[in-house]
Order: structure tokens, then C-alpha cells, then sequence
């Protein structure tokens, strides 16, 4: 009889520590005790959409979400900061956002092209929107293995140090980049039709001194089309505008990578890398330019490639 009371008790025990446990695990994974404010600069555009989903899906907190495209006040942004433990922001227009609003608050931001000339914090994170250079690369090789000269306009002021770890990487892989400082936009012309002269293609990056607004870009498409220079690129919408390849990153993918790091920072581990590259791609050819240009491609490459315009 002793026995059957005390094994009644043990059983007794054990469930209330379960319960306690389950309890304690469902209030973590519900959202307690931090918060995460999505500041999304456009929630109507189809990437900075998918990867707000692919975020909230990341993370088993509790996410408030803010579409700026909704023109909200300042006041708005700066409570629903300021009740936040940390902040994901999606563009360009989200950070700059956040940058105003959040004192000492953690942010991770993602979907932002060329996020160096923006200003960052110590407690600033993301995900770049770039891919590593070696990457980039190794896709122009295995596409056109012919190729072995690549031409690149860059400022010193926002991409000096990307072209040259750029350059260092294609030497490595039996490319030669050549670049041109440009220092003023209205430079960019002539100084492209004069490096064009020497290389096989060009690498449009995204440097906002060589191309401030859309006008530089679609003149530098055209100057290349004339000269019937492939044009390589990172940004998938700039085939339909005449780029021949484009290696992009896939932004599901930033999504994910961008919760990753969030989870990382709320549970405290230590973060060596506060900015990472994109950890999936996409690749499109435009192949209408493939044969205006008459340029030799590796066919067993294309199971690479996700997209062929025809």
C-alpha cells in the first residue's frame, strides 16, 4: 500500500515538472519575452514581400509588422520602435526609418543594394544584398568560359575595397578584372566607352556614384548594347532591361538567413560576422543577347541557370 502511495506521488511529481516544462517552452516559442518589429519599406513589392515572409516564418517570437508604402507618421514608427526588442528592417527606406527612430536598439536589415553608404551602429546586423564576388564569378566562368576579360567602373569613395577583393578573387579563377575610378556621374560615359575598348564584358555593380538614378543605368545598357558587350549584373529586373546575365540573390532565402541571425541576437550568442552574404542565388540569361552578340556559352551550364529569356 506504502509503494502504490509513493509511485502515486512520483507520478504526481513528474507531471507537474512536465507541465511546468511545457509551459515554459510555450511561452518562449509564443513570443515572450521579446518582441520583433518588421519595418517593411514596401510591402507591395514582390521581393521585400517574400522575404518578410520567409522572416516571419523564421522566428517563433511575436512580430509586429509596419509597411512604410502605407505612409505612416513619425510618431507611429516611433512607438511601435520603441515597444520592440529588436528591429528587422527590409530596404533602404526601412533602415533609414529606423536609423531616426531606434536609440540603442538592435536592428537586422536586409534587401538594401550597396548597404555600405549607409550609416550603421554597433548594434547594426544583416544581410547583404550582394553575393560573395568568388560566387559571382565562378557563375561567369562556368557560363562563358571564354571570357577572360571583365571591365568594372567603381568610386573609391563606396566600392574601392570591393573592387579590389573582386579583382584579387578573379585572378585566382583565370579572370582579369580591369577597373576605372569614376568620381562624378557625368564622367561615366566617357570613361566607359574607353574601358569597353579593352574588355571581353561588363560588371554593372551597384556603386551609386557611376549610376545615381535609373537614367545612368538604362545609358550604360545602351552604350554596351551598341558596342555588343555583354552586360553582367546583380539584380534580376536589370535583364528585362537588357543585361545579359544576372546572378542575384534568391530572397526567400535572405528571409530566412535574416530571422537566423534575429534568433541569434535575442538568445545572446555571440555574432563574429554582423553582415552576411546571401546563402542562396538566382541566375537568369538573357539569351536574345546571348545571339545578338554572337557570344559562346557552356550548354551544360545552363542547368545552372533558373531563368532564360528567349
Amino acid at each position: 500500500m506504502r509503494f502504490k502511495i509513493s509511485l502515486n506521488k512520483m507520478h504526481f511529481f513528474l507531471s507537474i515538472c512536465l507541465f511546468a516544462l511545457f509551459v515554459f517552452q510555450s511561452s518562449l516559442w509564443a513570443g515572450e519575452p521579446s518582441d520583433i518589429l518588421v519595418i517593411n519599406s514596401n510591402a507591395n513589392v514582390e521581393k521585400y514581400k517574400a522575404v518578410q515572409d520567409e522572416f516571419i516564418k523564421g522566428t517563433p517570437y511575436s512580430v509586429t509588422t509596419l509597411d512604410l508604402g502605407d505612409g505612416p507618421d513619425g510618431e507611429k514608427i516611433e512607438r511601435l520602435i520603441s515597444g520592440a526588442d529588436l528591429v528587422c528592417c527590409i530596404g533602404a527606406k526601412a533602415y533609414r526609418a529606423s536609423y531616426r527612430h531606434a536609440k540603442n536598439k538592435k536592428v537586422v536589415f536586409s534587401s538594401i543594394i550597396n548597404w555600405r553608404r549607409l550609416p550603421m551602429t554597433d548594434d547594426t546586423y544583416g544581410v547583404s544584398n550582394e553575393l560573395h564576388t568568388r560566387m559571382t564569378i565562378l557563375m561567369y566562368r562556368s557560363i562563358f568560359p571564354k571570357m577572360k576579360k571583365i571591365g568594372i567602373l567603381y568610386s573609391r569613395a563606396y566600392t574601392l575595397q570591393w573592387f579590389n577583393d573582386a579583382k584579387k578573387e578573379a585572378e585566382e579563377l583565370g579572370l582579369e578584372i580591369i577597373g576605372r575610378p569614376i568620381s562624378d556621374s557625368s564622367h561615366t560615359e566617357r570613361v566607359l566607352n574607353g574601358l569597353l575598348d579593352n574588355v571581353d564584358a561588363y560588371w554593372l555593380i551597384p556603386d551609386p556614384t557611376v549610376m545615381p538614378e535609373k537614367k545612368a543605368l538604362f545609358n550604360v545598357l545602351d552604350i554596351c548594347d551598341k558596342r555588343k558587350k555583354p552586360v553582367l549584373s546583380y539584380l534580376d529586373a536589370f535583364s528585362v532591361f537588357g543585361a545579359t546575365l544576372v546572378v542575384s540573390a534568391d530572397n526567400p532565402t535572405i528571409g530566412r538567413q535574416a530571422a537566423g541571425i534575429a534568433m541569434d541576437i535575442l538568445s545572446g550568442k555571440e555574432i563574429v560576422d554582423k553582415v552576411q552574404f546571401p546563402a542562396g542565388s538566382r541566375i537568369t540569361l538573357n539569351m536574345k543577347k546571348v545571339q545578338d552578340y554572337g557570344l559562346e556559352y557552356n550548354k551544360n551550364a545552363l542547368r545552372l541557370v533558373n531563368r532564360i529569356l528567349k
